[in-house]
């Protein structure tokens, strides 16, 4: 080939390349459903509102392919005003138009269905379908329709009257998607990476669709279409608008193993009970709990919860050949006041104000033969006050929780009686908790739990002299209980 031949080659190449295409900007003409395909028949996405400005990606028939509020699917034609050149969309793919009387749902050869581009405004140039015998019925968007069947509106495919009230799009629910705003003025890149072009300016008033992750790159939308990624670091995301919050409620079962500890200290004494000495014992632990949440105004929360944790020792404390057994009580009623971080992850704050009881109960205890170490049961009731972190989605199946609550005054402590450690007992104690939730099912979730629970108890006298616990004459002394639980179980949300 010579030189001036391979020229031409490449000049006539390069004309007949095809031109980069730019997704244009277009206004719906009414309000109109997005569908995830296209087809009246495939999930609505969202709702969108007469005169929003969506992005035009792709024209397939009577159906054009849109981005709009972060979003992609399929609106009908005639809702978009569309430029004059683009009026001649190719939609009518059939080799000869419908003879005018036939049923606009007429199959196609062989009995197939007839094709999306023969229903609807959109099935000739004509704007509306050919009449059909008798009296027309017209739909809200002017198409004709058979007297005497149900019209179908094309917009939702939902039967209607003719002159029936179209309403159907208002009602659609629009998914939360989470949202984000940035500090001041963004770029955003056609990938993940600095380096790649920029997309378009993101700026500090316009509210940002939160999209997918890559790295430290989260990809973002607007309303009117624009997008690209940033740096999640540049981003302030928040929950989106989701309407009118639902009450929470949620009921708990756990079960697991605990160990139980048990000291006394007194300025004297011996190394043996009830002086100076630290009991300890494994137990088996049955954990029960409710909580009920209810909205209040746009980002706080108010409610209750209820938990109930029972362990019996398994063995029990030893003591001079004889095993002691014991079961434990713990009982936490809480009121809740909550706040919404308006985190992607759903993060909450409460504060947490409380009743707590614990009974430590020592089975035969007044038998000394089987109770050697002499140990009194033991009742503790005080008010609580604390606070818990929850972040429903750490991760897409994961949640945690953390909470802290203490004991700081007004303990009340009871000991059986002639068994006491003794005169004028007070308590002080701090409660630390902690759960991993795993999504399993709609609506059950599998919980991991670790709970750590310190008590102080100190005594402002001697032992009473009719206590048969044996401390050294003339002495006060301290007590502490020490107890961590782990537990596992299901919780089931209503």
């Amino acid at each position: 080939m010579s030189v001036k031949a391979l020229l031409v080659v490449l000049i006539l190449g390069l004309v007949a390349w095809p031109a980069p295409s730019h997704a244009e900007k277009v206004k719906t003409n009414q309000s109109t459903k997005l569908y995830s395909r296209a087809g009246e028949q495939s999930p609505v996405v969202l709702t969108v509102k007469s005169g929003q400005t969506v992005t035009l990606l792709a024209k397939d028939g009577r159906w054009l392919k849109v981005r709009v509020a972060g979003r992609t699917g399929w609106i009908p034609r005639t809702k978009v005003d569309l430029p004059t050149d683009d009026e001649e969309i190719a939609r009518n793919t059939r080799r000869r138009p419908f003879v005018d009387g036939r049923g606009t749902k007429r199959g196609g050869l062989g009995g197939e269905p007839a094709p999306d581009d023969r229903i609807g405004a959109d099935a000739t140039g004509a704007g509306e379908d050919p009449k059909p015998r008798g009296k027309p019925a017209k739909d809200d968007d002017g198409d004709v329709k058979p007297r005497g069947k149900p019209a179908k509106d094309d917009d939702d495919g939902d039967d209607k009257t003719a002159g029936g009230d179209d309403g159907a799009a208002d009602d659609v629910k629009e998914p939360a998607r989470p949202m984000a705003h940035v500090s001041k003025a963004t770029v955003a890149y056609n990938d993940p990476d600095g380096d790649s072009g920029e997309s378009f300016t993101a700026q500090p008033k316009v509210a940002l669709y939160v999209g997918e992750e890559k790295g430290k790159w989260t990809f973002i939308e607007t309303d009117e279409g624009d997008a690209g990624y940033v740096l999640t670091s540049k981003l302030d995301i928040e929950a989106p608008p989701a309407g009118p919050r639902a009450r929470a409620i949620d009921l708990r079962g756990r079960i697991g193993v605990a160990i139980v500890k048990q000291s006394v200290a007194t300025a004297g004494g011996t190394n043996l009970p009830p002086d100076n000495y630290g009991a300890s014992s494994s137990s088996l632990t049955l954990a029960l709990g409710a909580t009920a949440l209810y909205p209040y105004k746009a980002r706080y929360w108010i409610g209750g919860e209820f938990a109930y944790d029972f362990d019996k020792a398994l063995p029990g404390i030893s003591y001079m050949g004889k095993t002691t057994g014991f079961s434990f009580h713990n009982l936490n009623l809480r009121v809740l006041g909550g706040y919404d971080l308006h985190k992607a992850n759903g993060m909450l704050v409460f504060a947490r104000l409380g009743f707590h009881y614990d009974s430590f109960q020592v089975e035969n205890v007044a038998d000394f033969t089987m109770n050697t170490a002499k140990l009194p049961s033991q009742i503790i009731a005080a008010p609580t006050l604390g606070a818990a972190l929850v972040i429903p989605r750490l991760s897409k199946m994961l949640g945690l929780k953390v909470s802290l609550d203490t004991i700081l005054v007004g303990a009340s402590v009871s000991q059986t009686k002639n068994l006491e450690d003794g005169t004028g007992p007070s308590a002080k104690a701090l409660f630390l908790g902690g759960s991993l939730t795993y999504r399993w099912k709609p609506r059950m979730d599998l919980q991991a739990t670790y709970d750590l629970a310190y008590t102080s108890i100190s005594f402002s006298g001697a032992p009473p002299a009719t206590s048969m616990r044996g401390h050294t004459a003339g002495k006060t002394s301290s007590g502490s209980d020490f107890n961590n639980t782990l537990s596992f179980g299901i919780a089931y949300a209503f």
